[in-house]
């Protein structure tokens, strides 16, 4: 009965905590700093997590209140505690690089916030701490584990964790491997992550034997015929080195401008710098 009773009361302390909060969000929304200061205060008390997190906020970017770092801080060290992602990665980042406030840089607290914040799907938190473990955070060990987190970050929507990814790879030799990560960042455009993709790509190619090109050259344009953009791409790279077929800067653009019609980014930029040079 006991335990029943519990569970009725934090249901209905969460239920209100919510409801501030939504008064809160309201008030923030219209520009009534100092109302929504005083809700999302309660709304904390009362165990929300977005609460404690926009209290910190407002304490770190003055609104309404006298700005105060440490409290900002203690607010967002709070929210962290119920779960809020964004108050994990901003407590990290002052252990990891100094931030809001001066605390000690210590790379396993900044790893004990990020992973919170990873885990409950911050792209930025899991960028973070790969970036720990493969500069800072006894690297040789946490190589693996810096590779998987920068994968995930890419996967959850940061894009330079695509091109660091590809990076790793690349220094690893595992160059197939790195395509795969250079072109999801490409593809959400990412320039770095294309041009890193071009490079490979191309050197795919010129490590060919020559006496290939002609067979790669209907492979190809057999793949491109399907709508295949790699393909396309490195075909129109036959044409604008001559490989296999007469240099033909005008067909290669033509080929880039049908593989970027399709959403290939690297092909946008290959075309782009062919129209630029007159072809």
């Amino acid at each position: 009965m006991k335990k029943i009773l519990l569970l009725f009361i934090l249901g209905t302390l969460f239920l209100y905590a919510n409801s501030v909060e939504e008064q809160a969000d309201s008030s923030y929304s219209k520009g009534e700093y100092a109302k929504a200061f005083s809700l999302y205060t309660e709304a904390c008390s009362k165990g929300s997590s977005e609460g404690c997190y926009k209290v910190g906020f407002m304490y770190e970017n003055k609104q309404s209140v006298k700005q105060d770092f440490q409290k900002a801080f203690e607010y967002y060290d709070k929210s962290c505690s119920l779960g809020n992602k964004r108050g994990c990665f901003n407590v990290g980042v002052c252990y990891d690089k100094g931030g809001i406030v001066k605390v000690e840089k210590d790379y396993k607290i900044a790893e004990k916030y990020y992973q919170k914040s990873c885990k409950n799907g911050f792209p930025l938190a899991c960028y973070n701490l790969g970036s720990i473990y493969q500069y800072f955070y006894e690297p040789e060990k946490n190589s693996k584990n810096s590779l998987a987190l920068y994968e995930k970050s890419c996967d959850d929507g940061f894009l330079l964790g695509c091109y660091k990814a590809g990076n790793i790879l690349g220094k690893n030799k595992d160059e197939k491997a790195a395509v795969v990560w250079y072109k999801k960042g490409c593809d959400r455009k990412d320039t770095e992550s294309c041009f890193r993709l071009v490079d490979l790509y191309i050197k795919d190619i010129a490590t060919q034997n020559p006496d290939n090109y002609k067979k790669l050259f209907k492979e190809y344009k057999t793949g491109c015929d399907k709508d295949d953009t790699v393909s396309c791409y490195k075909y129109a790279v036959l044409y604008a080195t001559g490989r296999g077929i007469e240099q033909n800067y005008v067909q290669a653009k033509s080929i880039y401008e049908r593989a970027c019609n399709l959403g290939d980014n690297a092909s946008c930029l290959e075309y782009l710098m062919l129209d630029d040079m007159g072809f």
